[in-house]
């Protein structure tokens, strides 16, 4: 997990796209395909700070790596198809892959 993130990124096979969530509160989301791929969205315009941060954070939690939780007020939600809540974040997601 210490690669540079373009090389993590390639080795894990995750394709990176900028999401066209706007929201401040958004930082990213982790959607895997029914193939298995697994694609990153995050919104465009933050620093490279953040975008490295976060990316990390959601590729670890993905592939089950333990990691502590994020600092309060950040959290992560683990959602699927079936979770009614997040259906609209799950489409706005995706619509961008």
């Amino acid at each position: 997990m210490d690669a540079p993130l373009p090389v993590l990124m390639n080795e894990l096979g995750v394709t990176l796209f900028d999401s066209s969530i706007t929201d401040r509160e958004f930082f990213g989301a982790v959607v895997e395909r029914k193939t298995g791929e697994l694609a990153l969205s995050m919104p465009a315009g933050r620093s490279e700070l953040e975008r490295d941060t976060v990316a990390r954070y959601l590729l670890a939690q993905a592939f089950g790596v333990d990691v502590p939780p994020m600092p309060a007020p950040l959290v992560t939600v683990h959602a699927d198809d079936s979770d009614p809540d997040m259906d609209e974040a799950l489409r706005r997601v995706r619509q961008g892959w």
